[in-house]
């Protein structure tokens, strides 16, 4: 029996954290919310209520990567509220449940830029009328230039903390930004195979008055954070709070349902309590001082049976971790396929499932997981049964095998690659429960088939620098990257990845045929259906090659109170836009009567 402890999600934290440790998924099982609120006319006015568990670190999306550049700040395109549940009156082609990894380009819709006309190695964006950025000093509510835009962009490609120039020189490098007019801008890129890797990092891209950084030289000061969004930051106190208040020249209006054309935001502001502390966290969402919260599973249980909460529970990567290898080190047992099969038959996930995370979770989740988004570029673990490989000779089993349970088969394996007493073998890990955890799980499951593993557990910013330099000499249990980089590879390609995007391919894989059907998906794209499937028929060869190690994943809990209005238990409208109220909480409304009757006033 595994020991089963109460495993606490990073919750919030995670939507800080998750921009670099999963760098931050799908309906796993649905809830009691979700499908809107029927017939009910928005109302201005209230607060919404949300928490994160660490302080911000940047507010300059070119210096540093962070929650609050999404508060305030626009990019070009983002993902379409209406094109998701959107209060039960959207198209309903997604869920954006996921806190930040959903990329698809047929999910866009215009911010900054109104519209956009896309060729072979060029993206022409004709810029929205009437954008505005917010009233400080010095744009003092000026209209956005296309000069802004400009500006903003070429900062992004020549700033060497800029997350494109850090992480994608090379593109950098091949892009140019031109002005074709007051209302057009135009990127080109040198080759259409980096044409795949821009539009992904285009929602990376935040664009900023020119004039505040020829003022301060900057962004990074909360005072200077000023930009197009629904919302002004006005106030905070490290430790406590950031406050938001409703930007009154805001160009969005609600696109569907009964407010449809009414002006956003609805919301009079919105505050992001920073608290650390996951019992206190879950106090201030019971006592409806919070209206809106992520869980993992087994904290969620004394939560969404609450009177009147709603939830929607999801998969998604945030937390997660696999076990990568040095399988280019010919003198490493790694570089023998037989061995890494073995130590994948060698887990018992479904016992994992089942007594650390009450059976709620996923088992096969790397490279993609199932997503309402992203179904078309998953296979799911049943249809694996019928892609059979010949394992030893005169033993053949199907590649859904090797995520169930064959510790015998994982002897035969080792010993026929030379292990037939095991070996030893040291993992690098945060030190932190949510990771320990399931390893510790392994390191008994993997002893009785002789593999001795020692866990190294060390400090977040220790383990921060090791996985962005891939520096480790044996094994390390770390983050995937989101979803939306599927086509690029990033996990499992060398092609073409470099910077800190190379961490994520910390198992060091060099194989012609993966890198063969990255270039197939770049190739083909922009047509992502055409790129899914591509994807899908790969799936079943790079998963019989075990080159990273899976291990049981939980699933976790959106709640919200039902006087959150017109909110359908959205994470992330679009490409890593977590907490951001435009996009997420733009068309959301408070029923302050409902709230008072329910005994909860601000």
């Amino acid at each position: 029996m595994i020991g089963k402890r109460k495993v606490l999600s990073l919750g919030a934290c995670l939507m800080v954290v998750g921009l670099i440790a999963s760098l931050i998924s799908g309906c796993a099982g649905g809830g009691n919310g979700g499908d809107g609120d029927g017939d009910e006319t928005p109302q201005y006015g209230g607060e919404l209520t949300v928490m994160v568990g660490e302080n911000p670190t940047y507010f300059d999306d070119a210096i540093g990567l962070h929650y609050t550049t999404t508060c305030t700040a626009e990019c070009l395109w983002s993902g379409d509220w209406a094109k998701g549940i959107a209060g039960g009156y959207g198209t309903g082609e997604c869920d954006w449940f996921v806190r930040g990894e959903l990329n698809r380009l047929e999910h866009k819709t215009g911010k900054i830029a109104e519209s956009w006309e896309m060729g072979d190695d060029y993206i022409e964006f004709y810029l929205r009328d009437g954008v505005k950025w917010h009233d400080k000093y010095p744009c003092n509510g000026r209209e956005v230039t296309a000069d802004d835009v400009v500006f903003s962009l070429e900062r992004q490609m020549t700033l060497d903390t800029a997350y494109l120039k850090k992480s994608y020189p090379y593109l950098a490098a091949a892009m140019s930004i031109s002005k074709v007019d007051e209302d057009t801008v135009r990127i080109d890129c040198s080759s259409h195979e980096y044409m795949a890797v821009l539009i992904t990092l285009i929602e990376f891209m935040y664009i900023y008055p020119k004039d505040v950084i020829e003022t301060y030289g900057d962004m990074n000061d909360w005072e200077r954070a000023i930009g197009t969004g629904a919302f002004t930051l006005e106030e905070y106190v490290p430790g406590s709070y950031l406050y938001y208040e409703r930007n009154p020249d805001y160009w969005g209006t609600n696109p569907v349902g009964p407010g449809e054309g009414d002006q956003l935001p609805h919301l009079d502001g919105y505050r992001v309590l920073i608290q650390p502390d996951f019992a206190t966290q879950d106090s201030l969402f019971r006592t409806g001082e919070v209206d809106i919260h992520i869980c993992d599973t087994n904290r969620a249980q004394a939560l969404k049976d609450l009177p009147g909460v709603e939830y929607v529970r999801f998969f998604d990567t945030g937390g997660k971790a696999v076990i990568y290898m040095r399988t280019d080190k010919e003198d490493k047992p790694y570089h023998d396929l037989r061995v890494r099969q073995a130590l994948q038959l060698a887990i018992d996930n479904q016992k994992i499932l089942d007594e650390l995370y009450g059976g709620e979770g996923e088992i096969l989740y790397w490279p993609v997981y199932y997503c309402k988004e992203y179904a078309g570029a998953y296979v799911p673990l049943e249809d694996l049964d019928d892609d059979v490989i010949e394992v030893l000779p005169d033993t053949s089993i199907s590649v859904a095998d090797l995520f169930g349970y064959d510790p015998e088969l994982a002897k035969e394996l080792l010993a026929a690659a030379g292990y037939p007493e095991g070996f030893e073998a040291e993992i690098v890990v945060w030190d932190n429960y949510l990771y320990v955890d399931p390893l510790q799980v392994v390191k008994d499951m993997w002893a009785e088939i002789g593999v001795d593993l020692t866990i190294n557990a060390v400090d977040y910013s220790t383990f921060t620098g090791i996985l962005f330099n891939r520096s480790y000499n044996d094994m390390l249990y770390g983050a995937c990257s989101g979803i939306g980089t599927y086509l690029k590879g990033l996990m499992w390609s060398t092609v073409g990845v470099s910077g800190e995007a190379r961490m994520y391919n910390a198992s060091y894989i060099n194989d012609p045929v993966l890198n063969d059907y990255r270039e197939q998906m770049l190739a083909a794209y922009p047509d992502e259906e055409e790129c899914d499937s591509i994807h899908r028929e790969m799936l079943p060869y790079l998963l019989e090659q075990c080159y990273a190690i899976q291990t049981a994943g939980d699933d976790y809990y959106r709640l919200w109170w039902p006087w959150v209005k017109n909110y359908s238990g959205e994470g992330s409208v679009g490409y890593h836009k977590a907490l951001n109220p435009s996009n997420n909480y733009g068309c959301v409304w408070i029923d302050e009567e409902l709230k008072e009757e329910m005994g909860h006033t601000d």
